[in-house]
């Protein structure tokens, strides 16, 4: 996938018979793969090429003035967007300048004369230009003006809801990520670099791994089956959330006991994915309580991941 960022890496030879789809497309999740798999189909039809255009940061940061809790960083966007069969994907630095953008300047200047579209998909609540004035059916006037096909594509519900990111973001806050992960590519990530903690764990017979995320949308406080992936391999285990109510602790920490892991992980990046919510958080009268759970929560792990080391 030809990844461009910025509107002026675009040529006249950069994309073929564009089919181009526009939107934020954070989490990639059912509704998004559906957009995606259209626009694909859309350039196979045509014998062009399938591209995303996206935005960095995230609109509503300038907009609203409130930035959102994001599923994705702008890696894991561009890694989803790879994946999900896209030729190209054009990244579009959102600046105060461009969210001025009239609807009629983007149509004619980016889908038009940069990106030489012959046709566009989008969904079902696209909206466009300065104060998101663009609809789709403005956009179909101008399609029919200056010879591109555009088509909305339908929300895709699950168990009565549609999905969007927001609901994403809402299960994840929630704690349910088995759900969550149901919507998407794969179960919710967060990365970071391992750092010391205060090394109960170990003390415990338990040593954990403690991470600063890389991303603001963490999970509700608790324990977590997780798969764990380390530049030495893959592994599941138990993640726990939370500030530590047994030992008096403030703030909250993110701390993984991998299954079957000998070696030291400090100053490497780790990645947990949250497969399935096991408990809430607890405070324990005594520590070995906490011992005898954090046991049973291992147990469980293991039968929702079915086994112990990866590898």
């Amino acid at each position: 996938m030809q990844v461009v960022r910025g509107l002026e890496g675009i040529r006249p030879e950069t994309f073929q018979r564009a089919v181009v789809t526009i939107g934020n497309f954070d989490g990639c999740h059912v509704g998004h793969q559906e957009i995606f798999r259209r626009t694909c189909a859309h350039a196979g039809r045509i014998g062009g090429t399938g591209v995303a255009v996206t935005f960095d940061p995230h609109p509503a940061a300038l907009v609203k003035g409130i930035t959102p809790e994001l599923i994705f960083t702008l890696d894991e966007k561009i890694q989803a967007i790879e994946s999900l069969g896209l030729d190209g994907l054009v990244i579009v630095p959102f600046t105060r300048e461009f969210a001025e953008t009239d609807p009629e300047v983007f149509v004619r200047e980016v889908v038009v004369r940069r990106l030489q579209a012959r046709g566009v998909v989008v969904g079902h609540d696209f909206a466009f230009g300065k104060r998101a004035a663009g609809d789709i059916a403005f956009l179909r006037r101008m399609g029919a003006k200056m010879g591109f096909f555009v088509e909305c594509v339908d929300p895709v519900s699950r168990d009565g809801q549609v999905v969007s990111s927001t609901l994403i973001r809402r299960l994840i806050h929630s704690g349910d990520v088995k759900r969550a992960s149901r919507l998407m590519l794969h179960p919710y990530r967060l990365s970071g670099r391992v750092v010391h903690g205060m090394a109960r764990g170990r003390s415990l017979g338990f040593p954990t791994a403690n991470i600063v995320p890389d991303k603001a949308l963490i999970p509700a406080y608790g324990v977590y089956a997780v798969h764990a992936h380390t530049g030495s391999g893959s592994f599941q285990g138990v993640a726990n959330i939370g500030n530590n109510p047994t030992f008096g602790d403030t703030g909250t920490s993110i701390e993984t006991f991998l299954f079957g892991f000998e070696g030291d992980l400090y100053g490497t990046v780790l990645t947990i994915e949250f497969v399935e919510h096991i408990r809430g958080e607890i405070q324990f009268a005594d520590k070995r309580y906490l011992v005898e759970q954090i046991g049973l929560d291992c147990r469980r792990a293991q039968e929702i991941l079915g086994g112990g080391e990866q590898g």
